[in-house]
């Protein structure tokens, strides 16, 4: 397998939208055949994700030594290989590394932006069969904690989107944007610019907001959620676990 590791934590690699283990060569009888792309593991993706000039695929490597890894019977055996760069090119090994280093910032902080949008699919998932109860209170209580978890998803990715053209009719939002930046940083073999730093930056700083009230919101608000629901003797609803995906 090929080095960069494209991992994930090993509960997560069935899950086909977070993202994924070390691509592998097939153990099939005979002549495998093994092609890299040159990318790291793309970011997490969810189900009918939808963007505009963006994507979740992962960055490419730059010019460097790497190894492959062939594993047989518990016995390695490991090669080196060299990923060359474009010989018309000036770029320096620090500018690529500069590169390198914001593009995977960003597919990360994608990721888990991706990772907020799952989360509240799945607890709101939960909470839809708590609105639908007779207990008038419990009913109220999942209703309004959906709605502010909606509210969030909604500043995370555009809801509405429903085909690849919708993103012209409504506007992008966060996950669309990081993704757009990272697809601009790739764009070239050049050094990110001051501008690329700068937007991923105020960026992260509004995921980060939008992330910290989702935590609140799976903490301090369910937990009120749940001992109310306890105490109308309904069994509580558990928050989703957070995942590691696109290290």
């Amino acid at each position: 397998m090929a080095e960069p590791p494209q991992g994930a934590a090993p509960d997560e690699e069935d899950n086909p939208f977070r993202g994924g283990p070390p691509a592998r060569v097939a153990a099939q009888a005979g002549l495998n055949r093994f092609v890299w792309n040159l990318r790291y593991a793309d970011a997490t993706s969810f189900p009918g994700l939808i963007m505009w000039a963006g994507s979740v695929t992962g960055p490419r490597v730059s010019p460097g030594t790497y190894q492959v890894r062939l594993t047989v019977d518990g016995k390695s055996q490991t090669q080196s290989f060299e990923v060359k760069k474009d010989p018309r090119l000036s770029t320096t090994p620090e500018e690529y590394a500069r590169q390198l280093t914001l593009a995977l910032q960003i597919r990360d902080k994608l990721s888990e932006t991706n990772e907020g949008v799952i989360r509240i699919r799945e607890l709101r998932k939960q909470l839809d069969d708590y609105a639908k109860r007779s207990d008038k209170r419990v009913s109220a209580a999942a209703k309004d904690l959906a709605g502010k978890l909606t509210t969030v998803e909604e500043n995370l990715y555009q809801t509405k989107n429903r085909a690849s053209e919708d993103p012209l009719n409504f506007p992008i939002k966060l996950n669309n944007k990081l993704a757009h930046v990272l697809g601009v940083v790739e764009s070239s073999d050049n050094q990110p610019t001051a501008q690329s730093n700068m937007v991923y930056e105020d960026l992260a700083t509004r995921v980060n907001a939008e992330l910290k009230t989702l935590n609140s919101l799976l903490t301090t608000d369910l937990a009120a959620f749940n001992k109310l629901v306890r105490d109308a003797n309904i069994p509580a609803v558990e928050a989703p676990a957070k995942s590691v995906g696109g290290q």
